[in-house]
């Protein structure tokens, strides 16, 4: 068999896919000690230090599988050193190998050449014979050699690279398997569209929100879940924002299932990007996909529909109510003498403060979803209006102000009925007589209002409820003014907190800043 036929063979050996790397390697050792007439071929790994023979054919007993030895000893170090082969046809007279490595292996003949993977050395293809050759090697069989360290690298290339893609798979089936069950345990509905609009995926919960199989989904439009045109236009306007790059959300938004009911149902819509682009350099142009986390808002709507409408009901009757005794009020005031017009005074206070508050009450439900626009507003004529209020509500009491000139906060009017919820519960539940204190102090970032009194301290169901804003059934009385500071406070940005105190009740509101 010629040289061409030769290499032929080795090219059909390391055709991929017939065998592993470590089999194609010995088959090539094999080729080339007939091809050579040599007796020993061996494969290498080369480091700094030291050779280790990977795989050999031959009976030379330093050359085999797992033996190793210092790279000064080994007949391979002067050939990592070049690009071409090393051909040695006399080793006892070349210079090109150590005496030290001629002791050592007593070999002969050479020919070795070096095995680059990824551009990187990583060890030698070599032949070998106890003899020396009574022959230079050639062009050829120097080719020859050269091909197979070649061949031998490109495989080994293939070999990580598949290892590491076959890593990378089972890394995305596990995390796409979490995903899935993290996705199918949860409430929500999650489903994913093309950016054609084309569902690629739904979770297992669609079946009980929409009463279709998450297969039935796959590859329908995600048309065929809206209701009407109106329903549609609505969809089509926030689907083009997310397909923008920016997140979207909607609620009550009505969907049709399987059967043709409707569900109301709350989306939040984000981008998929293509993986391969780093997150400093995505557009709008490497979006994918989309994915639309659902969740089924029929019971909220419902729910908030039934108090909309006592909430409705309740202030119109406050609201008549309130305006008879307000008006009745203002004449007593007006006929009766000094201390008793204070009285109707009082009266008509208390009356205008619970018309606010549920004009108050129909602005928060109104803008419930929205925040509210806040506006510079001095809250120390608001707390001297509210301290003198008290004063003469309960006369025995003292109610002390220690305030600043002026204290702006960014906030709404309705706060002043947060805060007189808050001074005259103090003076109702301080002392006998209570001494009630109002500090406001000025930070970077907060106007703080702070109420104490003297009286036996917040119970713990009211504390808890004006931290945490959870009214229940045992919270009345007391309790419901605390439950009201909390959420209009809340309602304006502010904070409330309980204080710890020696003795009585501390409570301290925080409203932002216009900086």
């Amino acid at each position: 068999m010629d040289a061409e036929a030769y290499r032929a063979q080795i090219y059909e050996i390391f055709t991929p896919p017939i065998e592993d790397v470590e089999t194609r390697i010995d088959r090539g050792l094999e080729l080339g000690t007939e091809y050579l007439d040599l007796s020993v071929g061996f494969f290498t790994r080369i480091t700094a230090e030291s050779q280790e023979i990977l795989q050999a054919v031959g009976d030379h007993p330093l050359i085999q599988p797992g033996a190793s030895c210092p790279l000064d000893e080994a007949y391979c170090r002067r050939t990592v050193e070049l690009e071409s082969p090393l051909a040695i046809q006399d080793a006892n007279i070349s210079s090109a190998v150590s005496e030290t490595a001629v002791r050592t292996f007593d070999l002969g003949a050479y020919i070795g050449a070096k095995v680059s993977v990824d551009g990187v050395t990583h060890g030698t293809v070599c032949f070998a014979d106890d003899d020396p050759r009574n022959r230079s090697f050639t062009d050829a069989e120097q080719f020859f050699v050269e091909l197979i360290a070649r061949l031998s690298g490109q495989a080994l290339e293939r070999q990580t690279y598949e290892r590491q893609l076959t890593r990378r798979e089972e890394r995305l089936n596990e995390q796409e398997e979490i995903y899935r069950a993290v996705v199918d345990s949860n409430f929500d509905s999650v489903f994913r569209a093309d950016t054609d609009g084309v569902f690629t995926y739904a979770s297992e919960s669609v079946r009980e929100l929409l009463d279709y199989s998450p297969a039935g989904l796959v590859g329908q439009p995600i048309t065929i879940t809206y209701p009407d045109a109106e329903a549609t236009d609505w969809a089509r306007e926030k689907i083009t924002q997310v397909l923008n790059g920016e997140p979207a959300e909607v609620r009550d938004f009505p969907l049709e299932t399987k059967f043709g009911s409707i569900v109301y149902s709350d989306i939040r819509g984000v981008p998929i990007y293509d993986g391969s682009v780093p997150d400093s350099q995505r557009t709008p142009d490497d979006i994918v996909e989309i994915q639309l986390m659902v969740r089924d808002a029929s019971d909220r709507r419902q729910r908030e529909g039934m108090i909309s409408v006592i909430n409705r009901v309740l202030r119109h009757n406050v609201r008549n109510e309130m305006g008879i005794i307000r008006g009745y009020a203002e004449l007593l005031a007006d006929e009766l003498s000094e201390e008793n017009a204070e009285r109707a005074d009082l009266i008509c206070a208390a009356a205008t403060r619970l018309l606010n508050l549920s004009e108050s009450a129909q602005q928060i439900e109104q803008n419930r979803d929205t925040s509210s626009e806040l506006e510079p507003l001095d809250v120390v004529p608001l707390v001297e209006r509210i301290a003198s209020e008290c004063e003469l509500r309960y006369p025995d009491d003292s109610i002390l102000v220690d305030a600043p000139e002026t204290a702006v906060a960014k906030t709404l009017p309705r706060i002043e009925t947060a805060l007189f919820e808050l001074v005259d519960n103090a003076a109702k539940h301080g002392g006998d007589p209570a001494s009630v204190d109002v500090e406001i102090e000025e930070t970077n970032r907060w106007i703080v209002v702070r109420v104490s009194d003297d009286g036996p301290g917040l119970p713990e169901l009211e504390r808890a409820m004006l931290v945490t804003g959870k009214e229940t059934p045992l919270v009345h009385g007391q309790g419901l003014g605390l439950w009201l500071t909390y959420w209009l406070v809340t309602t304006v940005d502010g904070e409330t907190e309980v204080l710890d105190a020696d003795a009585g009740t501390a409570i301290e509101v925080r409203l932002p800043t216009p900086c």
